[in-house]
């Protein structure tokens, strides 16, 4: 357009110099023809009228030509100057850096109108473009914040299906992203870095960073947590395996979870088969105490077939919807006894309780005593003399007497087989045979048999083998 405008200007410039031209011949002729015709002083008033006429309507201008290509007509030197003075500064702020136009610039003298003389603005325009600053791209962008560009679409949508490809089975109909993703094209500066697979290592990254805390001296679980700004069930969430109540120095937390840039979302129809349990029939029995169960006979379990659509995110199952099931085995049916006889108070609960209150002088395991080193069976709890000893659990009385280095000793079997052990008594408050209850008293505490002191040996047995009472209590 500009060109155009410069070339049509100029054509005009040169017709009108032509037409002056032929005018001041024709005068020259006519005053040497007759050298004091008054026709003399009619053509020189014609010539000077025409060119009043003429500098009326054109002013001096200059064709601009870059790199041998006409691109308008400017006014003078100074508006060149302030041309490439513009273009210089918008290529530099696209780019990052200084920028000096080097094309190859020329000005013709001319003469124009003022309709003919280019548009700043429009020139300015035209020698940006031939620089090149700006090159057409695609950005990628995740949740509306733009991380990359390639030179092309296809490009980005292979990087994506790269990072999805890990998570995709035999299985897999289809798969997307949790995040909002968009490819659009994207004028970028020129020299941009398209670099794909540093876009791919940033998108497979992680967009926040596991974190963790080192418990130390004094800490407790929910005093972190609360220091952290964070509920105690937060906590416990990013760290299902950690108990609360027994930190250890020196014991890592999770206080924030990893965050993926991407996460990759698939659906899979998955085919697979599955146990079917026996149903439970139960049959009431007066030979069983009331929550006690025995089994009369045992089914087996089934098989089916499953069709379900399942939903993963990042590999990890989201959702689960079953769509059909075949059964490939049936079940069978498992017969329980139910007891309806109330249990007495004597009866074991399942659980024990300590039999008396004190001071662990002595723990299950590896010691050295009396100058050698031995294995201690259960526990020892350090009481007054006299104190009373009651039953961990409710039970029968098998052996009440003296039994070597125990001294004077109370074993109790409980209904599930476990038997309890009550060593160096003073006194001794039951008999064998008696059913005892959780809690009664049993014994008093003495320095019978091997013992240094007042206390209560304590020991469980599973199976005929000790255990840790601390364990059970």
């Amino acid at each position: 357009m500009v060109k155009q405008a410069a070339s049509a200007g100029w054509s005009r410039i040169q017709a009108a110099w032509d037409r002056a031209g032929a005018v001041w011949s024709r005068a020259r002729g006519a005053v040497a023809r007759h050298p004091v015709s008054p026709l003399l002083y009619v053509t020189v008033l014609a010539v000077g009228i025409g060119a009043i006429a003429f500098n009326g309507v054109y002013s001096r201008a200059y064709v601009l030509n870059v790199d041998g290509e006409e691109v308008g007509v400017i006014a003078d030197q100074a508006e060149l100057d302030a041309i490439v003075s513009r273009v210089e500064s918008r290529v530099a702020s696209i780019l990052g850096e200084d920028y000096n136009y080097d094309a190859e610039i020329t000005l013709t003298p001319a003469y124009a109108t003022a309709s003919e003389v280019s548009d700043a603005e429009e020139v300015t325009k035209t020698l940006f473009d031939s620089v090149g600053a700006l090159v057409n791209a695609y950005a990628l962008s995740v949740d509306g914040y733009e991380l990359g560009y390639a030179l092309s679409q296809a490009e980005l949508e292979e990087m994506l299906d790269e990072i999805a490809q890990p998570y995709l089975t035999e299985q897999t109909v289809s798969h997307s992203f949790a995040e909002e993703i968009e490819i659009y094209p994207r004028q970028v500066p020129a020299n941009t870095e398209f670099d794909v697979e540093v876009l791919k290592t940033t998108l497979t990254g992680y967009e926040v960073e596991e974190a963790r805390y080192v418990v130390e001296s004094g800490d407790t679980f929910n005093a972190i947590a609360y220091s952290l700004d964070m509920t105690p069930a937060a906590l416990k969430e990013l760290n299902p395996d950690v108990e609360p109540n027994t930190l250890r120095v020196g014991q890592e937390l999770v206080i924030q979870q990893a965050v993926p840039y991407l996460s990759v979302i698939t659906v899979n129809n998955e085919t697979y088969e599955q146990a079917v349990e026996s149903p439970v029939e139960y049959v009431d029995t007066a030979e069983l105490y009331v929550g006690e169960t025995s089994v009369q006979t045992q089914g087996t379990d089934g098989v089916e077939q499953v069709e379900a659509e399942v939903t993963y995110c990042n590999g990890v199952e989201q959702e689960r919807t079953v769509k059909a099931t075949t059964t490939l085995q049936e079940a069978t049916t498992t017969y329980v006894y139910r007891g309806t006889t109330p249990k007495p108070v004597t009866a074991s609960r399942g659980y024990l309780i300590w039999p008396l209150s004190g001071t662990i002088t002595s723990y299950y395991g590896g010691r050295y005593l009396f100058g050698g080193y031995d294995f201690h069976l259960g526990i020892d709890i350090a009481a007054p003399y006299g104190t009373t000893i009651k039953a961990a659990d409710g039970g029968t009385v098998t052996y009440s007497g003296w039994q070597g280095s125990y001294g004077k000793l109370v074993v109790i079997t409980h209904d599930n087989g476990m038997k309890t052990y009550y060593a160096h008594n003073s006194t001794l408050l039951v008999s064998v045979g008696d059913k005892v209850y959780q809690g009664q008293p049993i014994a008093r505490v003495g320095l019978t048999g091997n013992t240094s002191g007042y206390h209560c040996h304590f020991e469980v047995r599973v199976n005929g083998s000790t255990v840790n009472p601390l364990n059970y209590l």
